[in-house]
């Protein structure tokens, strides 16, 4: 069973130097964004930076083990809170 109200999350791992060039970093960045947008996915992505290989994980927060889901929930809560994510941009509120 799928729960449509909560959100894939998707975490980019890129390049540590390549996050550190702030036009780089904003093209891609805002080009996943509009993605998203723009198909209506109900995702969340989250890039970080790396010095290991660049890759992709996505996580199903339907499909975790209670605690996993309350350690991502609480990760999810501190992220929104951090970069001042309004409640109404969050998927799976308002």
């Amino acid at each position: 069973m799928t729960d449509l109200k909560t959100p894939l999350v998707l975490v980019f791992y890129l390049d540590r130097e390549l996050l550190q060039n702030t036009q780089i970093a904003t093209q891609f960045t805002d080009s996943v964004d509009i993605m998203i947008k723009k198909r209506g996915y109900n995702v969340m992505a989250f890039f970080l930076p790396t010095d290991d290989e660049e890759r992709i994980e996505c996580l199903n927060p339907v499909e975790m083990k209670d605690d996993d889901t309350v350690r991502v929930n609480k990760i999810l809560d501190e992220i929104s809170t951090a970069f001042d994510v309004d409640k109404a941009d969050k998927p799976n509120e308002g």
